[in-house]
């Protein structure tokens, strides 16, 4: 037990004990907790300046500044479909060395292109800008959300664009249209865009802190969540750090049956990458007050184990299960009340955190008349196979009432029964074959002479209105947006 108290009064100390005493923009709770995997827009288009280049675009981290920074623990996914065989090719972008350079790649590493951040990396096939840009979407998001809510138009002329002067971090790819579409021979591509999240997930050490029940205040309990390793182990288990679990301190100033002060203490794991932590406790008895305080004569006694469960960064759940004579097991709501200052919190999960082809599709047709469940289902569904059957009746459900808000049902660009299935397929269809992109969903409804994809300039907002409630709805915003003539695009941040 030595260790286990050495490890328990470096953490105590550590924590400082006495001073303790809209378009696809967070469109789901997963996405709202971990906003370096939040996907705001993807954009598909050809190369006004190269027909042989196709620009794919994806913004990520909704209002992002100067301080703001992809996650190393992120990958960021561009996913090409040709329809040909073996036509499928995903672009990977990580961001490693602490998130200082970009290195975007495919299976194989036929396509390859890294370089420092902020600057275009050219290379064959493929090249890459990745940086902090202006926002180029616009959008009256206030007003949205009050039609959302209510059913009731509430959009104004002028409307109000939320996202003017705003910065987000981009991921802009110039790709070869002959890589992408066999040489020409399988011309329409389905884009949509997608982040992983790989690492640094689960419980750390932003849950350091006080924590207590407040329906039954008088005790409580000290979280201090350290390393698994130290400066003292060996090299190999400190090279091996990032895949061991954190531990959890914890310290709980309760009472016993008899009124009597009890002071339980334990160090435990948490699980990796997960939201649960299991801690052996005891109490100790034996030593007297400094300076006659001798470690020597430390007796502790098992008490039990301390559950814990975390559902965010301020709300968890203590299952008490006792091994001492009598006490009984107890479950006790947990709140925070204090945090670390200069310590971020999340609690973030593993594997796939958002996806998005088109514009407002989660944002707008998934949960709208009621709470399903479903945002971050539909932002985790991996195969493009499975989305219809999980999602096409709440997207043609919420289509039918939409369909309403402009007072006149039966005048969108198709019937809700006809529409759904075209847009639960959550791509963004460009025929790269075309060099022209001025007009949205247009390979769906059979455009002439129109890639289709979504440009940067495009008001899809205006576009979707029209199709989902009727001809002429607008939200009255205006692109604002100073764009570049050539790659990346983007305009330079505000």
């Amino acid at each position: 037990m030595t260790i286990q108290r050495t490890a328990l009064f470096l953490s105590l100390l550590a924590t400082g004990i006495g001073a303790a005493c809209a378009a696809d923009h967070r469109d789901s709770p997963l996405t709202t907790a971990d906003p370096a995997a939040d996907i705001n827009d993807v954009y598909a288009f050809v190369n006004p300046n190269d027909a042989n280049e196709v620009i794919l675009v994806a913004t990520v981290l909704p209002v992002a500044n100067a301080n703001s920074r992809f996650s190393d623990a992120v990958s960021y996914r561009f996913n090409i479909s040709n329809g040909g065989d073996g036509g499928d090719t995903t672009i990977t972008c990580t961001f490693p060395d602490e998130a200082t350079r970009v290195l975007c790649r495919n299976e194989g590493d036929t396509l390859y292109a890294e370089g420092n951040l902020g600057e275009i990396v050219d290379a064959d096939e493929l090249r890459v800008f990745a940086g902090l840009r202006d926002d180029p979407f616009f959008f009256d998001l206030d007003a949205f959300n009050e039609t959302r809510d209510t059913l009731v138009p509430a959009f104004t002329d002028p409307g109000v664009n939320f996202f003017a002067g705003l910065n987000t971090l981009s991921i802009v790819l110039g790709v070869s249209r002959d890589r992408l579409t066999d040489s020409g021979a399988n011309s329409t591509l389905k884009v949509y865009a997608s982040t992983e999240r790989t690492g640094d997930a689960g419980v750390g050490p932003g849950f350091t802190g006080m924590w207590w029940d407040p329906a039954n205040p008088g005790h409580g309990l000290i979280v201090q969540v350290i390393e698994s390793v130290t400066a003292n182990d060996p090299p190999a288990k400190s090279a091996a750090k990032n895949h061991l679990p954190y531990r959890l301190v914890t310290y709980w100033n309760v009472f016993d049956n008899e009124g009597e002060q009890l002071a339980l203490y334990g160090i435990g794991d948490i699980a990796a990458n997960g939201n649960t932590a299991s801690v052996p406790v005891v109490s100790g008895s034996g030593p007297s007050f400094p300076p006659a305080f001798d470690p020597d004569d430390l007796v502790e006694t098992p008490f039990g184990t301390l559950d814990f469960t975390f559902s965010d960064c301020d709300t968890a759940e203590l299952d008490v299960t006792p091994t001492r004579d009598g006490f009984a097991p107890v479950t006790i709501p947990l709140t925070r009340a204090s945090s670390v200052v200069g310590l971020d919190c999340s609690l973030n999960q593993l594997g796939q955190i958002d996806r998005m082809g088109r514009p407002g599709i989660n944002t707008a047709l998934i949960d709208l008349l009621a709470s399903t469940g479903k945002k971050d289902a539909y932002n985790t569904a991996v195969d493009p196979a499975g989305w219809a059957a999980a999602f096409q009746d709440e997207i043609q459900a919420n289509l039918a009432a939409l369909d309403t808000l402009d007072g006149t049902t039966g005048n969108t660009v198709l019937p809700p029964a006809d529409l759904a299935p075209v847009l639960v397929d959550d791509r963004l269809v460009i025929d790269a074959s075309i060099p022209d992109c001025d007009a949205y969903l247009a390979v769906e409804l059979g455009v002439a002479g129109q890639c289709g994809g979504r440009t940067l300039e495009r008001d899809v907002i205006d576009d979707t209105l029209g199709a989902v409630v009727g001809p002429g709805v607008s939200d009255n915003v205006d692109n604002d947006s100073t764009f570049l003539a050539d790659f990346p695009f983007l305009g330079a941040a505000n």
